[in-house]
């Protein structure tokens, strides 16, 4: 039995003479096998070589983003050298400051407490961990807290400042001094609590430092009198004025006007009786006064 052909007649136009292809059914199906193989292949290969391109691009991709990263990485290495050594200068001018305004260090070094775990001891040097803004951040806190710490002392003695009676009310004669005396009324002995200080009768007395006026008025022996409680314990009292100058309830200043010199009560002539109190125990005022004897 012969073999079935199939056959493919090829006419290229009408005078040329025609093509005559015959071949068999397996060939054919070979044929065709052969042509979808290479298809596939062809496509498996497009595909493999975009895989490849892609895979290439992303390798490239993450090329350029560790090369950032690593550049970033530095600058903020950078940054954080700099913050740490701005950190140190801070520590170190914090710790002249409290040393300055005259702190105690173990009230820093309490305030330390729990501040930060890589400390040694009590107060003791920085266990300096790798930097990180973590660790910055640790230490900006305790700086922190110091600054607070020394801005508080030193609010604390601006108000002792302030209220510590450094100025004589008036400027005049001391004619008279604190402790035991001879009565210039009774002739007996007495303890004289203030000082004594003669000027021009109507010389204007003024406020020794910074405080409220608890009393203004008469007060037996001293006459007109007022008396100015300070705070941190300090009062003072001028006696023997010929006018008041201010009101129970009044705040007043160093050096304020609170009265005129007279020489009312009982009194030998014109002048202020001064006196200083500390915790509530009459002291000498000589030992705060600045600005004259």
């Amino acid at each position: 039995m012969s073999k079935r052909l199939n056959t493919i007649i090829i006419v290229p136009h009408s005078k040329a003479r025609f093509v005559k292809l015959s071949f068999s059914t397996r060939a054919m199906v070979l044929a065709g096998a052969a042509v979808a193989i290479s298809i596939v292949l062809s496509i498996i290969a497009m595909v493999y070589t975009g895989s490849a391109v892609t895979r290439r691009a992303q390798v490239e991709r993450l090329k350029d983003e560790n090369n950032q990263l690593t550049r970033v990485n530095q600058e903020l290495e950078q940054t954080i050298d700099d913050v740490q050594a701005r950190l140190d200068e801070f520590e170190e001018r914090t710790s002249r400051l409290a040393l300055a305004a005259g702190m105690d260090t173990d009230r820093l070094v309490a305030s330390e407490v729990g501040a930060t775990t890589d400390r040694v001891g009590s107060g003791g040097p920085y266990d300096r961990l790798p930097e990180s803004p973590q660790r910055l951040d640790l230490q900006g806190n305790l700086i922190d807290r110091r600054l607070a710490l020394v801005e508080e002392q030193l609010l604390d003695q601006r108000n002792l400042l302030a209220s510590t009676p450094t100025v004589a009310p008036v400027l005049g004669i001391l004619t008279d001094g604190f402790g035991s005396r001879k009565d210039p009324i009774t002739g007996r002995r007495a303890f004289h609590r203030g000082l004594d200080i003669s000027a021009r009768r109507g010389t204007t007395v003024v406020a020794p430092a910074d405080g409220v006026v608890v009393f203004a008025g008469r007060d037996g022996g001293l006459g007109r009198v007022v008396r100015i409680s300070h705070g941190f314990g300090f009062t003072t009292v001028f006696g023997h004025l010929q006018k008041t100058l201010v009101e129970p309830g009044d705040e007043v200043a160093r050096q304020q006007p609170i009265g005129l010199l007279g020489s009312t009560g009982r009194s030998t002539g014109p002048h202020v009786h001064y006196e200083v109190h500390v915790d509530g125990r009459a002291v000498d005022p000589l030992y705060y006064i600045l600005d004259a004897y």
